[in-house]
């Protein structure tokens, strides 16, 4: 009879901390971004240092790239219609950091730019 229930409660102990291993999900601040026609919106977006966020671009027309100059992030936009892409930036050191179109998209490529600014903990808005 003991057998059982140390068993059952063995079972629930496992089940327990293997959810409490996993790291956290949705601890990320979201912000849609639309590509569309050579810009991004938004094409500034602010944030606190030390926060992370997730960026979900999707298109409104078509094949896009974006890229978060210097900080290793390069993705592909799919066109309208087409699903989105998704990129996590977390803001550790307090700039501006520019986001472009990092796929030839027609003639106005090269202005298809944004910047994401990450504010030093405690300066005024």
């Amino acid at each position: 009879m003991r057998t059982p229930l140390t068993l059952a409660v063995l079972l629930l102990l496992i089940a327990t901390s293997h959810g409490a291993a996993r790291p956290t999900q949705g601890t990320a601040r979201v912000i849609d971004i639309t590509a569309e026609r050579f810009e991004f919106w938004p094409s500034e977006i602010t944030i606190a240092e030390g926060e992370e966020v997730e960026l979900r671009i999707t298109s409104d027309d078509t094949l896009h790239g974006f890229r978060i100059v210097g900080a290793g992030t390069n993705v592909v936009v799919p066109k309208r219609g087409k699903g989105r892409a998704t990129a996590r930036f977390t803001g550790t050191t307090p700039g501006r950091y520019t986001f472009e179109c990092s796929r030839l998209c027609g003639a106005g490529h090269n202005f298809m730019r944004g910047v994401l600014i990450v504010r030093a903990s405690g300066a005024a808005r």
